[in-house]
This record gives structure tokens, C-alpha cells and sequence, in this order.
């Protein structure tokens, strides 16, 4: 892309202050002001949180075009999508630029349902269909006081399609580029005290690149029962299959020659994901609610090397309990809404390898409990304080063996404790307009595999006893403002200081702690609504992440772009049934992976225009996309590496090319 162009579209973009892609934005329309549960662990509107929120609806998730849960997070206000293989399996989601990092530093959650998982393996993206998606909601900045683990950059929930009132069926087949097909039905309803709804899909694809495809199938549903008008079961589960290949990275000559080759071809690997929830709510009125959930995960992965004769199993069973209070009441004639909550979690992995036969076998117990009280006290009636805090202790029993007879067994344990707050102040005035500011701490404990360190000089594993938990400290400062009933704006300034931040350090092949890390920037947007046929959004977020202490002070943090905006356009009801939508996202040039002595050439900037148009008549929708309509050629994901003389190489997993999308679907 030409320097000219990408000066025009940032000043565009700054000119104009615009918010998000797809149609989500932190407000709606003043009679329509977003509710979430994300931000407070309660419901709250949004002009209430002291964060910068955002809300993606169902009919967001229709006019973008998006087909997965990640492509939907694409161009958002903050958020940079580094995808290895353009399919949304392997897929990191960055929040206020953490990086290489990202995975374990953004918490995500299905129904409030944390789905990180305890090693590196990171977010599965696909155990959602985004059919089945109702809405999303997006926290910027730390969360640790209510979610604890991992909600340090900021928290994603993704909240699923509840029972209709009314008995309803819908089915839908697709078709796309790169053999890309999907089928998928529901059927959902309520009679009495009783609603349900059921779902099924089928994907698949050959993918973009050679070895990137991808055969997943889902199956799942929930059951909500009105026991009594005071009390609600909800029981919720799902089951997500899937095979998909592992293309590898390019170097910049085999890009050159062919961008789409693989120089894995033979590499793959099978996931087999399941959960069942079972949640109450109860509502003693006056004497406030309490709601709990007992969850169970049981997920399995497995991956093969044949050039390598290697193979790994991985199995993580995880048991879950988080119970909480809820009081709204008054003190001193003030309104005040009180919650005390307890996140218990028990997790256990079982992992092998297979080298010409069985060479290693691992296991890790970790248990958790967290114990949190949080407080929203209205100073006045239009100014809101908002308190709390967190105590989280974490034990790690690690046990290894290598079934070669080299290293000597691990058996040891390790347990840490930390502790988060939070303050915010927030300033309702004017309608739905706000101003905020907020103050928090962070934490984010070790990842399994980040523990175990091999000397095989001496023919020793051990846990690295140096490694320590990650901690931070947020500031930031926000407004919403409405300047009419059509035209909003947000603002937000943002600091995090870091302290012994985890990370994988490339020339030690060790994990290890940064003594010390800053990030700082701004987001921008606005939305424009003009008379139900036009709608006009967009985003600008500059931010700078950089080391402070150690041999890389003052370097940037690699793959973590300082500039990111994007445009959209929605034009609907010109011709009666049809929505056209547009979408422009621009992601700026930013270090490698690995290369924090930033040392070697930037990964380019990109910018790719997205479009649909969709037709809807009674029950039957269709639509047709056409993604990156300039045909860019780019990389979300870069990483820098060395060959085996010592000298530096870059490695890319480049991104689809200019593709197509349709499909056609009906609703009872």
C-alpha cells in the first residue's frame, strides 16, 4: 500500500473520530441504551461503566461479513486479529497492544464461562458457531477485580441465542471460496415455564494456503425452567469437533514464489471440545439475587508431525463453581448495588509425546480460588463511585516423565497468591452522556507450560524458580457523548504499567518475566445515523507499547502496531428488503514476534475493504460478501527466527486474497 494512502485514510479516520466496524458502538440511540453484564457482573448500562465498552447485536452480527466469532472482532475499536491460517482456528485477539502476548492477556468467556485455557494452547475460536451468537460484549482495560486470571488488556463475552418465546426453526446452507461450504439449523421455543433451543452445524473448507483446511461440526443447546416465579434453572452445553491442517510459515522468498504453499504439508491435528453448565438464579427481591453455576469442560487435542515423527496428546478437564450475591439497595438515601462472588476452578492435564514411540508423558493439577467484592455507590444521583477487590490463590501440582531415560522426573508444586482492586468514578451529564476514570491493579498468573525449564546437561527438569506472576497498573480516562439523538462520539485515554510481564524469550528459549512494560494511547469514534437509511462508523486507536528496564529499554514491544481504524457504511431501506454495508480496516506496520531487539524490517501495514449485500423477504434472508476487494497481499502474523548459521530469517502465514461469500437461509 502507498504511504499516500495510508496518510490519507488515518487523517480521514482521526478527522472524522469514528468508532467501530460492523454497526456496535459503545451507545445507542438515547430511548436505546445498551444493558450489559461484562463490565459489572451485573446488569448495567453502559453509560454507567467507567471502561470503554462496546456492544456488538444480532443485527450487527447480519450486516457484517464476518463468519466466524474472530472475523467479527476484525477492525474493532482497539482490537488487532492476528489469524495464522485465515480460517479462525488459530487466532490471537490483541487488546491494548499486548502483542506476541495477547492470547494470555485478553480473558474471553462463552455466557460468562471463562474458555482460556490453562496452557499456551490459548482461545478456541470456533467452539461457537457465530450463527448462534446473540450478542458480544467487549470490556477495554483490565477486569481482573471480576474475572481474575488473564482480563488484563481487557474481556470478551460471548453471549449466546436464548430460547425464543414462540416455536421457531431455521436452517441455512453457504458457499465460498476456497471449496468453502456450510450447512447449519436450529429449532428454538418456549411452552410455560419451560424454553429450549437446539443447534447443528457443519463447516468446512480447503482453505486459502495449502494444508490450511478445516472440518468442524457443532452440536449443543440450553434449557432455561421457571421453577418458581423467585427461581430459574439454565442448563447449557455444546460439543465441537474438528481436523484441520498446519500450513507452517513461508519465508519472504517462498512468499515471493508462492504465497498460498505450505512448507508443512503433511501436518495436522484434531480437537474434540465439550462443556455442560448448570446454573440458578435466584430472586429474593428486596433481599437482593443469587446466581451460581456448576460447569464441566472436557477438551482433547491432537497434533501430528510426520516429517518430524512426532506426535502430541493433550487432554485438560475443568471443573468450575462461581457462585454470587447481588443487593441493590440504598445507604444514606443513595442508591447502591453491592456483589460478593467466589471463582472456584479445578483443572487437570494430561499430555504426551511420541518420538519414534513414547518419549514423554506430563500432568498438571491447578486449582484455583478466587474470592472478590465489588460496589457501585451513587455519590449523587448522577455521579456514580465505583469500588473493589480481589483475592486469587493459585497451586500448581506439575509432574513429568521422559519415557527416553535422559531427564530425571518432576514432581513439584508451586502455589502463588495475588491480589487486584479497582476505583472509578463516573459523571452522567447529560442524558446518555458520561465522562469516567478509573484506576485498577492486574494480575496474570503462569501458564502451564511456561513452568518447566530442562537442563539435560545435567539431565534435570525443574520448575523455573524464578519465574514470578505478572502484575499491572491501569489508569484511564473516557467520555461518551451524544451531540444529538443520531450522532455519537467516545474518547478514551489509556496508561498500563506492567511489571514482571510474562513472555517467551527467544534467545534463552526460556519463559521468563520483562522487569518492567508501559502502554499508553488513545481510541476515537463517532457514529452517525441518518433517517433509518444511513448509517456512518469508524474508529481511530494510536497506541505505544514499549519495554522500560532491561537490555530492550525503550524498544517496542513486537506485534504490536501503534496505529489500527477502520471505516464503515451502511445504506438500508432504499430498495425495500436489500442492505448494503461496507467495511475499511487498517491495521499498521509493527515488529515480529520474537524480534525484541527490533532489529529486523517491520511487517507491513494492510488495509482490506470488505462488502455485502444482503436481501431479506419474510423468512428468507440471502447475502453475498466479497472480502478484501482490493485483493491486498498481507500478513496478520510475522515471526522472526534464525537459520541454522545464526542469521535472521522472517517468517509469514500471509492471508487470504480477495474471496467471495454467499448464502441463503430461512426462519419459521
Amino acid at each position: 500500500m502507498k504511504d499516500v494512502t495510508i496518510r490519507f485514510v488515518v487523517a480521514v479516520v482521526v478527522a472524522a473520530c469514528m468508532v467501530t466496524r460492523g454497526f456496535a458502538d459503545d451507545t445507542e440511540p438515547v430511548e436505546m441504551q445498551e444493558v450489559v453484564v461484562t463490565g459489572t457482573r451485573n446488569e448495567q448500562k453502559i453509560k454507567k461503566i467507567p471502561a470503554n465498552v462496546t456492544v456488538i447485536d444480532q443485527q450487527d452480527i447480519k450486516n457484517s461479513t464476518a463468519r466466524t466469532v474472530v472475523e467479527l472482532l476484525r477492525g474493532l475499536q482497539g482490537l488487532i486479529v492476528r489469524d495464522l491460517s485465515g480460517n479462525g482456528k488459530n487466532a490471537s485477539v490483541d487488546m491494548r497492544g499486548f502483542g506476541e502476548n495477547a492470547a494470555a492477556n485478553s480473558l474471553i468467556m462463552i455466557d460468562g464461562r471463562r474458555v482460556n485455557e490453562i496452557d499456551l494452547s490459548g482461545v478456541d475460536w470456533l467452539q461457537i458457531p457465530l450463527d448462534q451468537v446473540e450478542r458480544l460484549e467487549i470490556v477495554r482495560g483490565t477486569g481482573s477485580v471480576l474475572w481474575g486470571d488473564n482480563a488484563v488488556g481487557g474481556v470478551i463475552n460471548i453471549i449466546t441465542k436464548l430460547p425464543s418465546e414462540k416455536i421457531s426453526a431455521q436452517a441455512g446452507t453457504f458457499f465460498g471460496s476456497y471449496g468453502h461450504q456450510k450447512q447449519q439449523a436450529s429449532l428454538s421455543g418456549s411452552q410455560g415455564p419451560i424454553g429450549a433451543a437446539l443447534f447443528a452445524s457443519y463447516d468446512s473448507t480447503n482453505g486459502y494456503r495449502e494444508n490450511s483446511g478445516l472440518r468442524a461440526r457443532d452440536i449443543g443447546g440450553k434449557i432455561f425452567y421457571d421453577m418458581t416465579d423467585i427461581v430459574t434453572f439454565r442448563l447449557n452445553g455444546s460439543y465441537h469437533t474438528d481436523t484441520y491442517g498446519m500450513p507452517g510459515a513461508l519465508t519472504e522468498a517462498e512468499k515471493r514464489d508462492n504465497r498460498r504453499d505450505s512448507t508443512r504439508p503433511r501436518d495436522d491435528a484434531q480437537t474434540r471440545d465439550g462443556y455442560l453448565s448448570l446454573g440458578m438464579d435466584t430472586d429474593f427481591q428486596q433481599r437482593g439475587r443469587f446466581s451460581s453455576e456448576i460447569s464441566y469442560r472436557s477438551r482433547s487435542t491432537d497434533a501430528q508431525f510426520p516429517d518430524w515423527a512426532f506426535k502430541t496428546d493433550s487432554e485438560i478437564d475443568t471443573w468450575g463453581f462461581t457462585p454470587r450475591y447481588t443487593l441493590d439497595s440504598e445507604l444514606a438515601g443513595h442508591a447502591n448495588t453491592l456483589i460478593i462472588g467466589t471463582d472456584l476452578y479445578w483443572a487437570d492435564q494430561d499430555s504426551a509425546a511420541f518420538s519414534f514411540g513414547p518419549s514423554s508423558r506430563a500432568g498438571v493439577d491447578r486449582n484455583s480460588l478466587g474470592v472478590y467484592v465489588s460496589n457501585e455507590f451513587s455519590l449523587l444521583e448522577n455521579v456514580i463511585l465505583s469500588t473493589g477487590a480481589r483475592r486469587e490463590r493459585v497451586r500448581y501440582d506439575l509432574k513429568a516423565r521422559d519415557l527416553t531415560g535422559w531427564l530425571a522426573p518432576l514432581n513439584d508444586d508451586v502455589s502463588e497468591t495475588e491480589n487486584a482492586y479497582s476505583l472509578g468514578l463516573t459523571w452522567l451529564y447529560s442524558g446518555n452522556s458520561s465522562l469516567f476514570a478509573r484506576a485498577n491493579r492486574s494480575f496474570r498468573f503462569p501458564l502451564t507450560d511456561e513452568f518447566v525449564l530442562y537442563d539435560f546437561s545435567s539431565g534435570t527438569q525443574f520448575v523455573n524458580p524464578n519465574l514470578k506472576p505478572q502484575t499491572g497498573r491501569h489508569y484511564e480516562i473516557g467520555a461518551r457523548h451524544y451531540f444529538t439523538d443520531f450522532i455519537q462520539g467516545s474518547l478514551t485515554l489509556f496508561r498500563a504499567e506492567i511489571n514482571n510481564e510474562l513472555f517467551y524469550n527467544p534467545e534463552t528459549f526460556e519463559n521468563a518475566n520483562y522487569p518492567k512494560t508501559h502502554r499508553q494511547g488513545i481510541e476515537l469514534g463517532l457514529k452517525a445515523d441518518f433517517f433509518d437509511a444511513l448509517t456512518l462508523t469508524g474508529n481511530y486507536t494510536f497506541q505505544k507499547s514499549e519495554f522500560r528496564k532491561g537490555i530492550y529499554k525503550n524498544n517496542d514491544i513486537p506485534a504490536a502496531p501503534e496505529h489500527a481504524a477502520s471505516l464503515g457504511v451502511q445504506v438500508r431501506n432504499v430498495v425495500p428488503g436489500y442492505v448494503f454495508s461496507a467495511f475499511y480496516n487498517y491495521v499498521g506496520s509493527s515488529y515480529l514476534i520474537s524480534d525484541q531487539a527490533n532489529s529486523l524490517r517491520k511487517l507491513d501495514d494492510y488495509g482490506t475493504l470488505d462488502a455485502k449485500v444482503s436481501y431479506t423477504f419474510r423468512g428468507i434472508e440471502a447475502f453475498f460478501c466479497l472480502n478484501n476487494l482490493t485483493n491486498e497481499k498481507y500478513s496478520e502474523y510475522a515471526v522472526a527466527s534464525r537459520d541454522f548459521l545464526g542469521n535472521p530469517i522472517r517468517n509469514f502465514y500471509p492471508a487470504p486474497e480477495r474471496n467471495w461469500w454467499m448464502g441463503i437461509s430461512y426462519k419459521l
